[in-house]
């Protein structure tokens, strides 16, 4: 796993009370999900979304 460092304009005041563990976790799982819908992107990037919409719309239309 790598490891990154980030600087964050906040008062020292603020920082103090705020669960920095928490805080690791949130900008993990935003991480992964930024990653896992450029994946996406570039899955469907040549594909007409409008129209496997409508096909999956047509498909589950009851």
């Amino acid at each position: 796993m790598g490891k990154i460092a980030i600087e964050i304009n906040i008062p020292d005041e603020i920082l103090k009370t705020i669960d920095l563990k928490r805080l690791k976790r949130i900008v993990e799982r935003e991480i992964a999900i930024e990653y896992s819908v450029q994946k996406l992107h570039g899955k469907f990037k040549n594909m007409d979304l409008k129209k496997l919409l409508r096909e999956v719309e047509e498909e589950w239309t009851v």
